[in-house]
């Protein structure tokens, strides 16, 4: 949950659940006041029907005390947190008429909150691999601002304008009115000098009249242009300006606006088309019998099983699943307790690559399974083999010999093909715990070295060791860099980045060292370089983890990495406070598809000698990728 967001997000919800009480219930629910005893109790669960982010919780919470304060309500998951289908959202109890009567309004709030961080969601992981920010704009349900633009935090983007007084936005029916730009700038100066000063343009002219400003304003909205025409503009302006995109934004069309280099992108739709998230309240009998318990399941078949079992779980699950694991770790441990156990069976609570990973360096005989086969990973797919191998066609051509200039060094979060790319070209795998190390090794065998797909990673690293910014390069898939430019760089850049990782911000190190004097901050090296650069520490999760453990009772914590791990480093160090970096803690959705539910689906059927979700590669593929990693598990 937002630092210092929930008084404000009720005080704005309060006046709204009066009247959605006046308008539902009235003098009172004649159906449930006419079936239920008065003295009925019941017990509600509010489930996912679809997958989605939830928002609004608080608000559905005092939905349900404002009809009855005795009715106890208790948030499974954060708000901001990506739910599956069938999950536990919340659980409440209380009066039955009074349970009954909350439900319809509780919902309507907490469906329209989470449909809205959906939908944000969705654009902010289409834009995650560049520097664009997701806004929402005005364009809300009158009266629920403040929810609305909650809702779209919870989402990961980001709050334009609240009003109309907060912030001077000067469109063309105030450039008409005024007489031209220029005029309406220094009245709106000369009026409101404390406020900041954003101009909508139509076309380069005007924008270059805008340019022509001093001092410069704080934003130009670029308005209904096209790319070709957004591209030109951020040539023209060339970062003394921050651009924002504006109209007609689409989500098939938003990652081709962001990849022109702007800096923010305004999308009205993420509030007034917005699709309610299906959830529902089942309600029982208090006292009617509670859920299979799905751990001692897990633990019964373990038993049973003995030591042709091993379930290997990575750091980022969730913890019903993390406490069935045998081994929990980084990709880098994981890798590494793969290559030592000689069970029959190894189930990988993580990703699909991390499983992959596994079934590469199995023994003969051992079979890998992961709970769900469609757990994939928004990095790994930054980057395809037929991508890579256009890229380095393309360096073939420049160099003539591309092996013998470049160290293909790719992430172990990709897919096998990219590790076997690896394998056949002399290359290495990496993780975030030893990407200096192989990269150092990397650049003693050839003088240059093609590093994706996390392009933050692999610029972090380089810097760590001291490779100059101008000698690493980024690759652009749809406009490649030419001959020149790929000359002078040592290091080239997949434009790759983890969606998770890639919402930590500057503002959110300055803000957190505000509100906590003296704390630490320490955030994965998937992060942006100016992230990494402000913060005190960067590592890998395993880093993160010793660093805590290590640091002595009082320390303060800031963590700049997924939230399941933050929250569980809470919990295991009371003794220290340990937020997250991020006002809305991002979550990893694809980690949270391994659920305790389909962990025992897969165990059940092992029970009954069924193999359920094998990770399969092929026999190629295995053996160049298997060159690459166990190049990487040699460097130590």
């Amino acid at each position: 949950m937002m630092r210092q967001e929930m008084s404000p997000l009720l005080h704005a919800a309060q006046p709204l659940i009066d009247l959605a009480i006046a308008e539902d219930i009235g003098p009172g629910d004649a159906t449930s006041e006419a079936i239920l005893a008065a003295d009925a109790v019941l017990t509600g669960q509010i489930v996912a029907k679809s997958a989605g982010v939830i928002a609004g919780l608080p608000v559905a919470e005092a939905v349900f005390r404002r009809v009855h304060p005795d009715i106890e309500f208790t948030a499974c998951v954060d708000d901001g947190q990506e739910v599956v289908p069938g999950e536990l959202v919340a659980e409440v109890s209380g009066p039955g008429r009074s349970l009954l009567a909350a439900e319809r309004i509780a919902l309507n709030f907490l469906q329209r909150m989470s449909g809205i961080a959906t939908l944000t969601r969705r654009f902010v992981d289409a834009v995650a691999c560049t520097s664009a920010a997701i806004l929402d704009t005005r364009k809300t349900l009158p009266g629920y601002r403040v929810l609305d633009k909650y809702a779209v935090r919870m989402g990961g983007g980001m709050n334009h304008r609240k009003s109309l007084y907060d912030m001077i936005l000067i469109k063309d029916n105030h450039i008409a009115a005024a007489g031209g730009i220029i005029p309406a700038v220094a009245r709106a100066r000369a009026a409101r000098p404390d406020l900041p000063i954003e101009v909508e343009v139509r076309n380069l002219d005007e924008l270059r009249q805008v340019l022509s400003i001093t001092p410069p304003v704080e934003r130009i909205m670029l308005d209904n242009m096209g790319l070709e025409e957004i591209h030109l503009a951020v040539s023209i302006t060339a970062g003394r300006v921050p651009l924002e995109v504006s109209g007609n934004v689409t989500l098939e069309g938003v990652g081709e606006v962001a990849a022109t280099g702007v800096d923010y992108i305004s999308v009205g739709a993420l509030t007034h088309s917005v699709k309610a998230l299906d959830l529902s309240m089942e309600v029982g009998q208090a006292e009617e019998a509670v859920a299979p318990d799905l751990s001692s399941r897990v633990a019964e078949i373990k038993s049973m099983l003995g030591k042709r079992l091993v379930i290997l779980g990575h750091h980022y699950q969730r913890d019903e699943v993390i406490a069935c694991a045998d081994f929990r770790g980084d990709s880098l441990k994981l890798a590494r307790d793969a290559t030592q156990t000689d069970a029959e069976f190894i189930v990988f609570c993580g990703v699909h690559f991390m499983a992959e990973t596994a079934a590469i360096l199995a023994k003969p005989g051992q079979h890998v399974l992961i709970p769900d086969a469609t757990a994939g990973c928004y990095l790994a797919d930054t980057a395809t083999l037929e991508a890579v191998q256009a890229a380095w066609d393309i360096l073939e051509a420049v160099f003539g010999d591309a092996d013998a200039e470049f160290t293909p060094v790719t992430y172990v979060n990709s897919s096998a093909a990219l590790k076997a790319f690896c394998g056949r070209h002399n290359g290495v795998v990496c993780t975030s715990g030893n990407a200096t190390q192989v990269l150092r090794w990397a650049l003693t065998q050839r003088p240059r070295v093609f590093f994706f797909p996390d392009q933050h990673l692999g610029r972090n690293t380089a810097k760590q060791m001291g490779i100059p910014l101008n000698e690493m390069l980024l690759w652009d898939v749809h406009h490649p860099p030419g001959p020149a430019a790929i000359r002078q760089a040592r290091v080239i850049l997949w434009p790759g980045a983890c969606n998770v990782h890639q919402r930590f911000r500057p503002e959110h190190v300055t803000a957190v060292r505000e509100q906590f004097p003296g704390v630490r901050v320490i955030v994965h090296p998937e992060c942006k370089m100016e992230v990494v650069d402000l913060a005190d520490d960067a590592g890998s999760t395993a880093h993160i983890i010793r660093q805590v453990e290590a640091a002595p009772p009082g320390t303060r914590w800031a963590i700049g990495t997924e939230s399941r791990l933050v929250h569980r480093l809470q919990r295991d160090h009371p003794e220290q406070l340990i937020v997250s970096l991020a006002d809305v803690p991002p979550f990893c959705r694809t980690m949270g598809q391994i659920t305790l539910p389909n962990l025992v689906h897969v165990l059940e059927a092992l029970a009954g000698g069924e193999l359920v979700n094998e990770v399969l590669v092929d026999a190629e593929t295995a053996h160049w990728a298997r060159i690459a990693l166990e190049r990487m598990l040699e460097l130590g």
